[in-house]
């Protein structure tokens, strides 16, 4: 099935959840370009994943990429990571100015803040109450009375809905039974249901970023992006 457009997802109230980070960094033509300076990954990918899920250390990770990067490098990562085109041209124009600490700093402040903007639209929009569809059609599905999940096709129910939550610029996934129950990511890159509570339980938290047709990727504690394996159990990649 097709992405969504924006207003097709809003209106819905279903996330369409896709590939679009990973595949991103496979079609990306210098992710192969291998540097020791950042743990054996190319600079492409690891300044993708930091403007895609922002944390404290993503500006340090940032400059790092730009010193070693030419203007497009920066632009095609800008474009992968959907950050708005002002705050692209402003960092490229600073980068050609020879102000990398500008230019680092204007695209770490642009990627914070597109996370805001997706945390606040996801938890906000249809008082977070959410359908989770994945590209081939299937509906992420919560059980009453057992602690699973699974996918199902078709016209969605009861038990395709979940709250999304807002926890300060992540979100956390609780389906809509009682008592409360979360969808938590694993290290072998699974995913379960559980009812313990987030706070202080960072495998429930799940960063989400806004991909630029509208649909969505989430990125689990573990560095792994949620995606819908196949129609009877749900992993991340």
């Amino acid at each position: 099935m097709g992405n969504m457009s924006n207003n097709q997802v809003a209106n819905g109230n279903t996330l369409h959840i896709n590939m679009k980070q990973s595949q991103a960094l496979k079609e990306n033509p210098n992710v192969h370009r291998k540097s020791d300076e950042f743990g054996g990954k190319s600079p492409c990918q690891v300044a993708q994943l930091a403007l895609a899920a922002p944390e404290e250390d993503t500006f340090d990770l940032i400059i790092r990429f730009v010193r070693v990067s030419t203007a497009d490098e920066i632009s095609r990562v800008c474009d992968v990571s959907g950050l708005p085109v002002q705050a692209k041209n402003e960092a490229i124009l600073e980068f050609h100015n020879g102000n990398l600490d500008r230019c680092a700093s204007i695209l770490t402040e642009a990627a914070k803040q597109k996370q805001r903007e997706s945390t606040r639209k996801l938890s906000g929009d249809a008082g977070g109450k959410r359908m989770i569809k994945s590209d081939h059609g299937t509906y992420l599905r919560a059980y009453d009375g057992e602690w699973k999940v699974d996918l199902m096709r078709g016209n969605p129910d009861a038990w395709e809905h979940w709250y999304v939550e807002d926890w300060g610029c992540k979100v956390v996934f609780k389906a809509i039974h009682s008592p409360g129950r979360f969808l938590r990511a694993l290290p072998c890159g699974n995913v379960d249901l559980v009812p313990t509570h987030p706070n202080g339980c960072p495998e429930l938290l799940w960063k989400p970023f806004k991909n630029p047709d509208g649909t969505w990727s989430f990125l689990s504690t573990y560095g792994t992006w949620l995606r819908f394996a196949s129609v009877r159990w749900l992993g991340s990649f």
